[in-house]
């Protein structure tokens, strides 16, 4: 697979990595989340995910660096982190041999349920429900990421059931992102489908990120982040929607 891109297209591959970045900047949001379903709309699910392989990797370093002394040794993140790159490579199998059409669904449908689980109301886990589900979880959610590039809404309603402090909870999923991301990474270049062109076409994809990471700090001082995000919502309620019924 190599990179072939109209300049229509590259344009919208380079707003959906600034607007993922600006999300990220904005409300913490991830960029895969963002910018996977929008790439995957005009090109297709396999080019988005080796895309943003490396752009849902690097910024994540310098989150868990800031909050390096917010790690509750007592949370089991080496298992999640470590099933998740499991997860990834098996998420990796099912997308080379599945029915495009069938995974672009089911990237609408994580979609929906991530807008929904922001909604609910969160419930909470013990310490020992939390230890016993980190395992699957980790699995799932990798497995998620490496079939359609979005595991977000897995990781958070799981991590979001710990009841974190903001600290731990931002270095926990850095610290997963990093894991998945490295792991899907690898299983791609192994796959053969992360050739060095497309390595550096992610690696570029860095720029239009931090440039709408810093826009969203910006103006996150200035905005409601919760009108943000509920436009925000509802835009990748209307996605999710749009790639399940007509992918």
């Amino acid at each position: 697979m190599t990179p072939d891109v109209s300049s229509l297209e590259l344009l919208l591959i380079v707003s959906a990595f600034v607007f993922g970045g600006f999300c990220k900047g904005f409300s913490g949001m991830g960029v895969p989340v963002i910018a996977v379903p929008v790439i995957a709309s005009v090109t297709d699910l396999t080019f988005a995910i080796i895309m943003i392989a490396i752009p849902s990797v690097v910024p994540n370093f310098y989150q868990v660096w800031m909050y390096r002394q917010s790690w509750n040794r007592q949370f089991p993140l080496p298992s999640l982190s470590i099933l998740s790159v499991i997860g990834s490579g098996v998420g990796i199998f099912v997308l080379l041999n599945a029915e495009p059409k069938l995974l672009i669904q089911i990237l609408g449908g994580l979609l929906i349920i991530y807008v929904i689980s922001r909604r609910l109301n969160p419930f909470y886990l013990s310490n020992t429900s939390a230890k016993l589900l980190a395992g699957p979880v980790g699995f799932f959610s990798g497995l998620a990421g490496g079939t359609t590039g979005v595991s977000a809404p897995v990781i958070l309603m799981y991590l979001t059931a710990l009841n974190l402090s903001r600290e731990t909870f931002i270095f926990s999923i850095s610290v997963y992102f990093i894991a998945m991301g490295s792991g899907q990474f690898i299983w791609l270049a192994v796959s053969n489908l992360m050739t060095w062109e497309f390595v550096i076409l992610s690696t570029l994809g860095l720029g239009p990120i931090f440039f709408g990471m810093w826009l969203g700090n910006q103006i996150g001082r200035l905005v409601s982040g919760d009108q943000f995000n509920s436009v925000l919502q509802l835009f990748l309620l209307a996605l999710g929607i749009k790639l399940t019924v007509f992918p």
